[in-house]
């Protein structure tokens, strides 16, 4: 069970916003509540998971998760996570704004970190967090 949760938390976020300037990359810019459902596979067996997540604008972020993985439904687990925002220049020297984020289950002891992709300024986020024998992929929206 502490791998699933850690797994399905993995996947509530992380952002690429291209095009952006440095006063439009800070973690200000990203706050707010966000619903989220991922899908995919856990070491063979389906998974499902969703949750709240929500921004506090300061690099800090708090949600809860429930996931399914074969058929077992596990029980809702809160999480805590600090994350950054910073600028990237990729190919064709375009700028982007990256954020890093790392998420702690108290419950579980447990930390995992992860990255994605936004758009339409932080409205939706998209991600996929791929491990040995999974991989999973969902989608954020802005409430």
């Amino acid at each position: 069970m502490k791998k699933i949760t850690v797994l399905a938390s993995m996947l509530i976020l992380g952002s690429i916003l291209p095009g952006l300037k440095a006063d439009e990359c800070s973690s200000a810019d990203l706050r707010g509540d966000y619903s989220f459902v991922v899908s995919g596979t856990l070491n063979g067996s389906p998974f499902a998971a969703t949750g709240e997540t929500i921004y506090n604008g300061d690099g800090t972020a708090e949600g809860v998760i429930q996931a399914s993985v074969g058929g077992t439904v596990y029980p809702p687990a809160p999480w805590t996570a600090k994350y950054s925002l910073s600028l990237m220049t990729a190919g064709g020297g375009q700028t982007v704004c990256v954020l890093n984020k790392t998420i702690t289950i108290p419950d579980y002891g447990m930390q995992v970190s992860f990255f994605g992709s936004a758009g339409d300024n932080f409205k939706e986020l998209r991600f996929i967090a791929t491990t040995p024998g999974s991989t999973i992929s969902g989608t954020a929206r802005k409430q």
